[in-house]
């Protein structure tokens, strides 16, 4: 008749690997994550897709082209039963200067809070400054627990369990060295 007409092709269960997501200097929540992977023997074509677990639905996201035996992540939206929190605890400016540098030193500290029975593995991302200047040093002072990655392009990534019911803390601190002249923006 010329109209579009949804029609199942195929229908089938995946079984997701679910964990948490926060990036807390963007915002401060975390999201639940579905890793997949296609163990049909169908290709999945890119376009919209809406997600139910059991009868319920729980949102709607958009799909890659995604092989047999490929993987996905689909991300299901902010679970408020897992609590993130970021701080600045510190920031310092050094009275005296050496050497013509000024010095400042920042202290951030991220708690996290799992208000869920179960224990709950979360990959948590932040980041410090990246010198745009040669004159502009930017040092990671001290961080607690160590990173489980961490890049040139000063991004950090940890990779946390949280057990059920419990809270726990990410603290790191870095310094930024300029000529003191200089004015340094984006800190």
């Amino acid at each position: 008749d010329g109209a579009p007409h949804k029609v199942t092709v195929a229908r089938y269960s995946l079984s997701p690997e679910l964990d948490y997501v926060s990036a807390p200097k963007l915002v401060e929540a975390a999201y639940r994550r579905a890793k997949v992977t296609n163990d049909s023997p169908y290709t999945l074509l890119p376009g919209p897709v809406n997600l139910f677990v059991s009868d319920e639905f729980i949102g709607a996201t958009r799909l890659e082209l995604t092989a047999p035996g490929g993987k996905l992540e689909l991300y299901l939206g902010v679970d408020d039963r897992v609590k993130v929190k970021r701080e600045l605890k510190r920031r310092e400016v050094d009275k005296k200067l050496i050497g013509d540098r000024r010095r400042i030193t920042f202290g951030y500290e991220i708690t996290l809070e799992n208000f869920l029975s179960d224990e709950a593995a979360l990959t948590l991302h932040d980041q410090i400054p990246v010198a745009g200047h040669e004159a502009i040093k930017v040092k990671l002072d001290s961080v607690d627990p160590k990173p489980t990655e961490q890049t040139e392009m000063g991004l950090l990534k940890w990779e946390l369990a949280l057990a059920g019911g419990k809270k726990r803390t990410v603290r790191f601190d870095f310094s930024v060295e300029h000529p003191r002249d200089m004015r340094v923006i984006g800190l």
